[in-house]
């Protein structure tokens, strides 16, 4: 069963621009039309997650000038872990995999489920996410998933995640990372691209 087949298509009957048709993931609703919040596309810095065994949930991510950023393993047991390291080999994130992921990181999120750290909307279209006291939003944008703070009036762009053959990228503006966005965008991207239920 696939988490954002069910978890981004609207099934409330009101009106909505995203139509649960297939997307490029096969994990989207594709939007129709263009949503309204596409901003003019600032300078973004790109964070990659390469794996040889083709999933995120084993994977180095590689950042501007191909520094080596984090280090991402998951073990192979039933109940299972992903466990996120920087460069100095420091735990800094955890994931366990139960039926009801739980995460952790380390000194921005304290230990919780996912699905209260990213919690479905009631429309099902965008899923809110909490971080050091702000509120922000990831909505399905045409190929990726955007992040935009959770303002009605003025929502701000903070960066995307998208997947093409080569993997998957997160692509991150100049605030979103002095605000101290990337480890967030990082364990985002590992629940949001697992593939596993997160609900």
């Amino acid at each position: 069963m696939n988490p954002f087949l069910q978890g981004w298509s609207n099934t409330s009957g009101s009106p909505t621009p995203w139509v649960a048709s297939p997307s490029v993931f096969g994990v989207l609703p594709y939007p129709t039309p263009a949503p309204t919040l596409a901003p003019a596309t600032p300078k973004l810095d790109t964070y990659t997650f390469s794996s040889s065994s083709g999933t995120v949930l084993n994977s180095v991510v590689t950042g501007p000038h191909s520094q080596r950023y984090f280090r991402v393993t998951t073990d192979s047991t039933t109940a299972g872990f992903s466990v996120v390291q920087n460069v100095r080999n420091e735990s800094i994130a955890m994931i366990e995999w139960r039926k009801h992921p739980v995460v952790e990181i380390i000194g921005i999120v304290s230990k919780r489920n996912s699905a209260q750290w990213l919690t479905l909307s009631p429309d099902k279209a965008s899923r809110l996410m909490n971080v050091r006291g702000r509120n922000f939003l990831w909505m399905p944008d045409d190929r990726c998933i955007s992040l935009y703070s959770a303002s009605s009036s003025n929502p701000q762009f903070f960066g995307r995640v998208s997947q093409n053959q080569n993997g998957t990228t997160i692509e991150m503006t100049a605030e979103a990372l002095q605000v101290g966005l990337l480890e967030t965008f990082v364990v985002s991207t590992l629940l949001l691209m697992s593939g596993r239920n997160i609900d």
